[in-house]
């Protein structure tokens, strides 16, 4: 089958949203009768309509998600009440369950809104973003789901279920799709039956964009969008008691950056102060990486996401099956953006993100048919983090945005005061040296007033590529048993109960750094003028005070501006935890 269609994008109603979280209606074209499309789920690891199911449940076949022109997750929640995502790039998302956002991007930080690929955890914010293409459902759970899918899931959990190999025959589809901003998707999914027990899927799909919001420094536009990703199932199934699966996943993202914007301050020319757009999100944006800031990176996104995952499923008797879920993932990305939204070089930042896991799940379930139904298993969890962050500041003009100075009104500019001044201004140590006399003057409240050629001396050492580097590991490995029961009192009345024990072994390590030994002049100067030390802010004035070796001869320790060096390199934390989770439910 060929489906070509051009994108248009949805929005979607109350009324809709409302419809869409129970079974879709459908009406056929010949009778006029409508009926409901049951949406069979897995949540309670087993199979069970979605009415049956008594929690907070959104779901969708991946069929339907298709004829809305649901693509990816930022879409999917337009459409789910109390569910949405912050798109702000595959590299940075967050997941909103009932108005708890969770996307931290710390290696040491759980997610409170878990996410799944076929049961599988892809919670970390930097690997949890995927395409999605050729599933089966999506199961949106919202409220605590910690007993049911494990220790991140908190506030809620969203599991993909993908399209697996089916023996059925074959089957292909290709798909295209062209719309405004040069939006182009295409993809192509295939499958076959290479024996009666043997079968092979290959899904792909490639979406770009260009950028939204146009780039006033020249370059590419920002917010552009370069997403291809592919999969290949493999399943064996020589009986009907025995299935396997095997799901290869690949996801590679690039985007142009992300289009910051200082609402209070005008996208400018940095070297002539020219006035480039509004200030409003969808005007343009002038941004671009620092000086020489991690050997001349562009602003944008490079991320790469890797995933292995085998499902075997043992028919044991007619009452009790075997799952055991086996995988591993990976995944490696670099961003590079100017987050203080103008076109001075106030700060630019880097986001090296890596993480590795390897988890197995062992779960058996018993269903005779009755009233009674349970399943009880065993999980282990292990993972290894770590995220990169150096951050690179003009010291001067990131003097003038604290001192509230960025239209260089008290040089006599002239200029509005959401009108930042050319960087050519900042390099003038009679301006910055009146600012620094302002700065240490406010700070020590009045007790240390700096004389002129002090204050002049300390701006001339004010670094114009002063860079910091924050570093943060962990390692985790957690092991899990469970069970569930269920049990039908009445033919309308289900109750059941839940319990989860967890325990978990966890080292956590940060450190911050200068580079070269570079001490932060700014940050050495509201030291000085805090705790209200003249010895300190005179040494400051010396030539190339910021690259004066540490020592006990000179009095200016290793400060920084927005982090404090770590002594000792890099500090850990370790930490054991147990714990239970429980759950009681009740269904008419």
């Amino acid at each position: 089958m060929n489906v070509f269609r051009t994108k248009s994008w949805l929005l979607a109603s109350a009324g809709l949203a409302a419809c869409l979280s129970t079974p879709v209606l459908a009406q056929d074209a010949e009778s006029g009768v409508t009926t409901v499309d049951e949406v069979i789920v897995t949540l309670q690891k087993r199979e069970q309509s979605i009415i049956e199911v008594p929690t907070a449940l959104t779901a969708y076949s991946g069929e339907f998600l298709n004829e809305i022109g649901v693509d990816d997750f930022n879409e999917l929640g337009l459409f789910t009440p109390g569910f949405d995502v912050q798109d702000q790039s595959p590299n940075n998302p967050g997941f909103v369950m009932r108005g708890i956002t969770s996307d931290s991007g710390e290696a040491y930080i759980e997610p409170r809104v878990s996410v799944f690929q076929d049961g599988v955890s892809i919670s970390k914010a930097r690997g949890s973003y995927v395409e999605l293409f050729d599933i089966e459902r999506v199961e949106i759970a919202k409220g605590p789901q910690s007993t049911l899918f494990g220790r991140g899931a908190l506030i809620g959990a969203v599991n993909i279920i993908q399209n697996k190999a089916s023996l059925a025959g074959f089957e292909g589809e290709l798909e295209g799709q062209v719309g405004s901003d040069g939006f182009i998707q295409f993809g192509s999914v295939a499958n076959a039956s290479l024996s009666d027990s043997f079968a092979a899927r290959l899904a792909f799909r490639h979406r770009q964009r260009d950028g939204t919001v146009e780039n006033a420094l020249g370059g590419e536009d920002f917010n552009g969008v370069d997403t291809s990703a592919a999969r290949l199932s493999l399943v064996w199934a020589p009986n009907d008691d025995f299935r396997a699966d095997i799901i290869a996943n690949y996801q590679r993202d690039g985007s142009t950056g992300t289009s910051f914007k200082a609402r209070n301050y005008l996208p400018t020319d940095p070297t002539t102060g020219a006035v480039l757009g509004g200030a409003e999100p969808w005007e343009p944006a002038a941004l671009q990486a620092g000086q020489n800031f991690v050997d001349g990176s562009r602003l944008g996104l490079d991320r790469e996401v890797y995933g292995v995952t085998g499902i075997l499923s043992w028919t044991l008797s007619e009452s009790v099956s075997l799952t055991s879920i086996t995988a591993a993932r990976t995944f490696d990305s670099v961003e590079v953006f100017d987050p203080d939204g103008i076109g001075l070089p106030i700060l630019t930042i880097s986001e090296d993100a890596t993480g590795d896991q390897f988890s197995q799940e062992l779960r058996l379930n018993y269903d005779a048919g009755g009233r009674f139904r349970a399943f009880v298993g065993a999980g282990y969890f292990e993972e290894d983090g770590a995220q990169r962050l150096p951050l690179q500041w003009d010291e001067r003009v990131a003097l003038a945005l604290l001192t509230g100075q960025l239209n260089a009104g008290g040089a006599g500019s002239g200029l509005p005061a959401n009108q930042p001044a050319p960087l050519a201004v900042f390099g003038n140590t009679a301006f910055t040296g009146a600012l620094i006399q302002g700065l240490v003057a406010a700070t020590s409240g009045g007790t240390i007033l700096l004389p002129t050629a002090q204050a002049q001396a300390i701006a001339a050492n004010l670094n114009p590529a002063y860079t910091e580097i924050v570093t943060n590991t962990a390692e985790l490995t957690s092991y899990d048993v469970f069970a569930d029961v269920s049990f039908d009192v009445t033919d309308r009345l289900e109750i059941g109960a839940g319990l989860r024990f967890t325990s978990d072994e966890k080292t956590s390590g940060i450190s911050s750094a200068v580079t070269s030994g570079q001490r932060s002049v700014l940050g050495s100067v509201i030291a000085g003028a805090t705790i209200r030390s003249s010895a300190l802010l005179g040494a400051l004035a010396a030539p190339n005070a910021g690259q004066i070796p540490f020592g006990a001869t000179y009095p200016v320790p290793n400060f920084g501006l927005f982090i404090q060096p770590t002594a000792g390199g890099v500090q850990e934390q370790s930490l054991d935890d147990d714990g239970f989770t429980w759950r009681l439910t009740a269904a008419l």
